[in-house]
Order: structure tokens, then sequence, then C-alpha cells
């Protein structure tokens, strides 16, 4: 009956709805709706590890006010900026602002991640070092429990925090890409925009409706310009002076002396020195921009300043500055790059006809490209009608089109059949051959779309060929004058190398490659910037790329993995510290410390490479901590690959394992005189996976560990460096033995090399086929230095025996022939002459 009742009961607690855990505790989901402290979330450890804090005390979580209200404003701000950009129109300004209300956000949502996360690991594993085991959780003082309560509650505190930071922060990065596509639909119909075609009659007939208003409001424009100037004409005029002081200062003597020195070309020298071919070039086109574009803005700024440019005015002004500025930065490129009739100057490989007849028409694009926003300025000036604007714009890509084909067609051959293979091999070698089919069809575009009614994306392909051209040209130049800058400066004699060298201690080769390594990274410097700038014309702001860069640098997510690369690099600089600090120590011992100890050196070699495996061992264990790997998790993945290892690297791991055990056991050694099968050498290193021996020919053998463990190996210096040596020699049978073994032992005995002890001694060792055959043993003290004994040996007897008669025989073997009788009857009978024969002859 007791057990019928306790079943009931017990079956009535489960089913009843209770509100109430079994430990009796109000459940998170029976508190209170208005309950403003919500239950926090748990992690999936949480969800999976048994719960042993049932018994915790309540304390009360703790707060972050400052935390929380940077989080708080953050919102705010992302809150403003996603309201925004639901507006249909919005300006580039206001897109500016919210990209840097974006960024700002990141930034400090990525610091406060970086103070909270050290502390939240530390709270973390105070908590873990207080947690009990199962066994001793009912004898936990209360003390104890108190502290791991508050060390729980701070830690689920602080875990909110960061997890509100990292919300912030993908939200912060959806905000800037919204701002990116929004660019991007805000170029994109600027660009596919559709305007009257020219070749519409109606559209002229607009045009010319017009031209009257168009023509009194620029006449108006001027006569206002003019009437400022004429009733201040001391102002306008100092204006003037003030640009012209300033230009004619770059022609007072240092100046004009710098100029000429670096801007003159002797067309006369073959070979221009390195640094002064692109030196040269850069400084043509630093005069060439620097000139007129200071005097424009110098004289802009002064009329201003002068109160005579009226605020209409000034954006014609400003826009004359800045196309003057940019059609002169071309010219001069053209000419700084290309260097009509100097080809020794020429910094990109082609022929001088197509170099003179470019060059030209660079200028008249260039101008071309002033002339476009002078007129663009005007138009927006005097607010002229829309067919006004698109017969301008229309204009003006059609003459840069008819530009660019020109020029296209200068590249075309026009030599004849004798060179032309000299020719092609010369254009052949130019990066710039690859643009001329692109150039082509962009050109025959431009055309079609300007005639077709696409004005605005005619307008723009022209712009964009004008830009590229421009960034490639100065890419050329700024990427030959950092590499001469850079040669120059790390030269032998220059002074920066001269420095590395007599300072740093570093060696020519190291300084070569400091000067390889600098110059490559300028190198993707440039084009990087060259990069930029060329997609700064097609919609993409530099805010947006770098801001994307930067998002993924410091992490971004794979499903539920996060990677940083933020955190890869620092781990991979980690480990090439900790690397560098193994090398470091290894030299140390190698040269310092061990040289002093009486160890030998084979001892030496296992301690510098047992020291050089447990440095790069701690490197990895650091670096992989660093990234944040779990070294549990590596443990249970590299168990799980170790069937593929076992059947894959099997032979590897096997080579590795024994040499461990050759550095631990050492049965070789470096500097050990070994035998292994039909080689005998020296042992010079013992790697991870294979031994390098040197044989007495100066041949490296590289013996895998495995075969030196498993095989039979022959160790000459096992143990002892002492060995012993023998020598064989046969001499006659009618030799008197006795004395040759004196002899021997005599000549052993006299050789200060051969040790007395063990004495030497000597043995009649074989009756052989043709001589009788000694041998004399003897010992030397190291085999590794004295192995030539035995030869001395062997030369010493070679004289002894000759100045005392004993005989070293050749090779002899008796020969027997039988049935000697019959074969000498048999010549005896061929050698009689025929009687027949002699009767018939007489």
């Amino acid at each position: 009956m007791k057990l019928l009742r306790l079943a009931v009961i017990a079956v009535l607690l489960i089913v009843s709805p209770s509100p109430f855990g079994l430990d009796g505790r109000v459940s998170p989901a029976a508190a209170a709706p208005g309950d403003s402290q919500a239950a926090p979330t748990t992690s999936a450890e949480e969800a999976v590890a048994p719960k042993r804090d049932e018994d915790l005390p309540t304390v009360p979580a703790p707060v972050f006010p400052d935390a929380q209200g940077k989080l708080n404003f953050w919102k705010e701000t992302l809150d403003t900026a996603e309201q925004a950009l639901r507006f249909r129109v919005i300006s580039e300004t206001t897109l500016d602002d919210l990209r840097d209300r974006a960024g700002l956000v990141q930034a400090g949502v990525r610091e406060l991640i970086g103070e909270m996360t050290p502390k939240l690991d530390e709270v973390t594993q105070r908590a873990a070092e207080l947690a009990p085991s199962a066994a001793d959780a009912a004898s936990q003082s209360d003390d104890i429990k108190l502290e791991r309560a508050k060390l729980v509650a701070q830690k689920v505190a602080q875990q909110g925090i960061v997890q509100q930071a990292r919300l912030l922060n993908v939200r912060a990065q959806q905000v800037a890409d919204a701002i990116s596509d929004r660019r991007r639909a805000i170029f994109t119909d600027s660009v596919t925009e559709r305007s009257p075609s020219v070749l519409n009659p109606s559209f002229w007939l607009d045009l010319a409706a017009t031209i009257p208003d168009t023509v009194s409001r620029l006449r108006e424009l001027v006569s206002r310009w003019v009437d400022s100037l004429a009733s201040q004409p001391l102002r306008a005029f100092s204006g003037v002076a003030i640009a012209a002081i300033v230009v004619l200062g770059f022609f007072l003597p240092p100046g004009r002396r710098w100029q000429l020195r670096w801007t003159s070309r002797d067309q006369q020298v073959v070979a221009p020195p390195e640094l002064r071919k692109p030196g040269s070039a850069a400084a043509i086109v630093f005069v060439g921009t620097v000139i007129p574009g200071v005097a424009l803005l110098v004289l802009y700024h002064a009329l201003i300043a002068l109160a005579v440019l009226p605020l209409d005015v000034a954006g014609i002004v400003r826009a004359l500055f800045v196309g003057t500025t940019f059609a002169a930065f071309f010219s001069s490129l053209a000419t700084a790059v290309l260097a009509p009739g100097r080809p020794s100057w020429r910094l990109i490989k082609i022929e001088d006809a197509v170099a003179e007849g470019v060059v030209p028409l660079a200028v008249l694009l260039g101008f071309a490209a002033a002339a476009g926003v002078l007129i663009d300025a005007t138009n927006r000036t005097i607010s002229a009608p829309t067919a006004l604007l698109t017969f301008s714009q229309a204009s003006i890509a059609l003459i840069k089109a008819v530009l660019f084909i020109a020029v296209l067609r200068a590249f075309a051959p026009t030599t004849t059949d004798e060179d032309e293979t000299a020719v092609a091999d010369l254009r052949g070698r130019s990066a710039w051959r690859l643009l001329i089919p692109l150039g082509w069809l962009a050109a025959m575009a431009t055309v079609l779309a300007a005639i077709s009614g696409y004005v605005a994306f005619a307008r723009f392909v022209t712009g964009e060929m004008t830009i590229i051209c421009a960034v490639l040209m100065s890419l050329i130049l700024l990427s030959q004058l950092s590499d001469a800058l850079v040669s120059a400066t790390f030269a032998f004699q220059g002074r920066t190398g001269r420095f590395l060298r007599q300072t740093a201690g570093l060696g020519n080769a190291a300084v070569r490659q400091i000067a390889t390594l600098i110059s490559g990274v300028l190198q993707l410097a440039l084009i990087g910037l060259a990069a930029f700038t060329v997609l700064a014309t097609w919609g993409i702001n530099s805010d947006d790329v770098l801001g994307s860069v930067s998002s993924a640098f410091f992490g971004f997510s794979i499903g539920q993995f996060t990677i940083s690369p933020s955190a890869i690099l620092g781990a991979i600089v980690v480990l090439i510290v900790g690397m560098a600090a193994t090398r470091a120590l290894q030299r140390w011992l190698d040269g310092r410390f061990l040289p002093e100890t009486n160890l030998d050196l084979g001892v030496r070699s296992s301690i510098r490479t047992g020291v050089g495996y447990l440095g790069i061992i701690l490197a990895v264990i650091v670096a992989l901590s660093y990234v944040g790997l779990n070294l549990q998790n590596i443990a249970i993945v590299a168990g799980a690959l170790s069937v593929g290892i076992g059947f894959g690297l099997q032979s590897i791991i096997n080579n590795f394992v024994s040499g461990l055990i050759l550095l631990v056991e050492r049965p070789i050694k470096v500097g050990d005189r070994i035998e292994v099968g039909a080689r005998m050498g020296v042992v010079k290193r013992i790697n991870v996976r294979a031994t390098e021996i040197a044989t007495y020919d100066n041949v490296s053998v590289i013996v895998p560990n495995a075969d030196l463990i498993s095989g039979q190996v022959v160790n000459w210096m096992h143990g002892s460096y002492t060995a012993r040596l023998s020598v064989m020699v046969r001499t006659a049978y009618d030799t008197d033995p006795d004395q040759v073994i004196a002899t021997l032992l005599d000549i052993v005995s006299q050789h200060e090399r051969a040790l007395k002890i063990p004495e030497p001694f000597a043995i009649l060792g074989n009756f052989g086929a043709d001589a009788l055959e000694f041998t004399v043993f003897f010992h030397v003290g190291n085999i590794s230095t004295d192995a030539g004994v035995a030869n001395d040996v062997r030369l010493e007897i070679l004289k002894r025996f000759r100045r005392e008669g004993i005989e070293i025989p050749f090779a002899q073997r008796d020969l027997r022939l039988r049935d000697l009788d019959r074969i000498e009857a048999i010549f005896h009978q061929a050698g009689k002459p025929d009687s027949k024969s002699e009767g018939a002859s007489g």
C-alpha cells in the first residue's frame, strides 16, 4: 500500500502544472510579466553540461552604467541612420555623414569588446576554479558559494554587455552596407539616365530656341563681373599682381637651377642613371602642374579676399582652376612618361613615331577635359536648359572619343615589311598594348551612346578612360621612381646601406633583401592607391571599402564560426617571434654556453636540436592560444585524424619519431663515423625527418631516420673514439715469416699516432694461392682523425720491404697440360714433309 501511495503522489507531482521547479524556486517561465530582470539566456555549454548551481544563493546582478550608456547612445545613432536611409531622396553629404557615424559606432563597439573580453575571461576562470566536483558539492562552505554566485552574476552581466556590443557591430556593418548600396544605386541611375537623342530633329529645334536666352544670361553674368572689376580696378590689379609674383618665384635663380637640373633630358645620353630617369620625369610633372595650378589658386583666393569675385562667378573660376590644373597635369604626365624624341628617357617601351604622335593628342585630351569641367560649371551657374546641357555634354564626349580613337590609331602598325618583326617585338613587351582592344570598344560605345541619347553614359565612359590613362601613367612613373629611390637608398655605397652594414651589423645580402621587401610593399601600396582612385569614379567610396575591409579584418562569420584575420595575423606574429627567440637561444647555446662545457659535439647537437623542438612547440601552443583555439579541441581533432595520419603520413611520422629516438638514445650523434650499407661517412646533422651524412668523397647522403633505427649501422665511435685498424700484406713463400712479423711490428711501433697500449701484434693470417698473407693490428686514439694511419703504414711497409729485399709477389698460376706425349707426336707429324708431294714436284 505504501508503495502504491508513493507512486500516485509521484505521478501527481509530474503531471500537475506547478509554477515551481524541482528545487522549489520559481522557474523563469513563471516569473512575473512586469519583472524587468529577465533571465539570462543559457549558452550551449551550460545547456549541455549538468547544472550544479541550484544551491547557490541569490545575488543582485552587477550593472555597468558607462558601458550601458555607450550602448544606448550607439543604438540611437544606428536607429537614426536606418530611419534616414528610408527616404527616397538623400544627398551625398548625408550619406557621408551617416557613413562616418556608422564607422564611429563600429570603432567604439570594438574598443568596448576589447575592454570587456579580458575581464569576462578572468571572471569565467575564477568561477571555474571555485566550482566543486560532484562529490564535494555538499561540503562546500557558504562563503565560497556566495563568492561563486557573485562571479556567476558578474559573468552573466558581462556576457550581456558583450552580446549587445556584438549585435550593434553587426547592425553598424549592415548600415554601412546599405549606404554603399544606396551610393551604387544613385550612381547607376545617374549613368543610365536617358536624354534626348541628337538624331531627333526636335532636339535641334529646342536647342535653337534656347540659344538667345542662354546668350542673354551669359552676357549678363560677364557684364556683372566686369562691372565689379571696373568698380575696384586697384584690387583686381592687386590680385593679378600677386599671382604673377608667385609664378615669377618659380623662375628665380634657385628654382630655375633646380628646374634645369632635373627637367632637362639630354637627347645624346644613351643610358641615363637609374634614379635620374624617373626623377626627371617626376620633376617635369611637378613643374608642369604646380606652376599653373599655384598661379590660378593664388589668383582665385586673392580675388575672393579682395572682394572682386562675385559668388555666382566664383564657381566658374573654381572650375577653371580645377580644369586647367588637370589639363596641365595630364599634358606634362604624358610628356614625362612618353618622352617624345628621347627614347632613352622613355618610361614605357614604344617606338618614337608613336610617342611623338600621342603626346599632342594627350595635350588636346587634357584641355578637352578642362573645357568640359568649365562648360558644366557655366551651365549650372546660368541654369542652362536641358537641351543645351545635353548638347554640351554630348559634344565634349564625342570630342574625347575622337581623340581617343586618334590615340589608338597612332598605335596601329605603320611600318614596312622589313622592320615589322622588330616593331612587333618592341610593342609586344609593352603592357599598354593590352589596353588597345578595350580602348576601341570603349570609344565606339561612347560614340553610339552619345548619338542615341545616353549622354550621361558617354560622358562617364570618356571621363573614366581619361582617368584610367592618367592613373596608369602615374602608376608607371611612381613605381619606377620608388624602385629607383629604394635602390639608391640601400645601395652598397648609399648612406642607409652603409649605416645598416656598419651599425646594425647586417650583411650586403641582408640589406638587399630589406630593400627588395620595402620596394615590394611600396609597389603594392601604389597599386592599391591606383585601384582606389579608379573605383572612386564608379560610385564606390573609399570609406565603404576601408570599412568593409576593417570589419572583415577584425572578424567575420561563416555559419556558426567566426574568423578574425586580425587574430590570425597576431598569432602569426607571435609564432614568428617565438621561432626567432628559439633560434636566438639555439645560437647562444651553440656559440657561447655549450662550448664552455665538457660535453662532446654529439651531446651539444642533441641539446641544441631538443631546445629547437621545444621552442617551436611552445611557440605553436602560444600562437594557437592567441587565436583562441582550445587545445582540448585540437586534441580531439588530432585524435579523429590519427587514423588518416597513420595511413597517409605513416612514413613521415615514423621518421619523426625515429629522429626523437636518435636524439634521446643517441646510438649515433653528430661527428660519428658510421657505415650504412655500402656508405661510410661522418654524421653532419640529425634533422626531423632524415640524417645528413657526409662521405669522404664530399657527397651528402640523406638517410631516413627510420633506416638508422631499424637497420644495421656500424658506428666506429660509439662509446669510445678508439678503434683498431688492420693492414694485410702478402709475401713470397720463400720469405722468412719471423722477419716479416718483426718488420711489421717495428713499422707500427715507430708511427706516432699508433697506440702502444693496447700493444700492436702481427700474425700469419693465411696461406694464399700465390703468397703468404700477414696482417698487422694496431689501435688509434681517435678514428675520426687517425683513420689515415693505415695508409701511412702501407706506404712504410712498401718502402721497408723493397729496402730489405722482401718480395711482394704478383699473382702466379701453374699450368698443367695432360697427354703431353701425344700432343708432341702430333706436332712432329705435322712438321714432316709429304713424300708424295715431293715426288711429284721432282
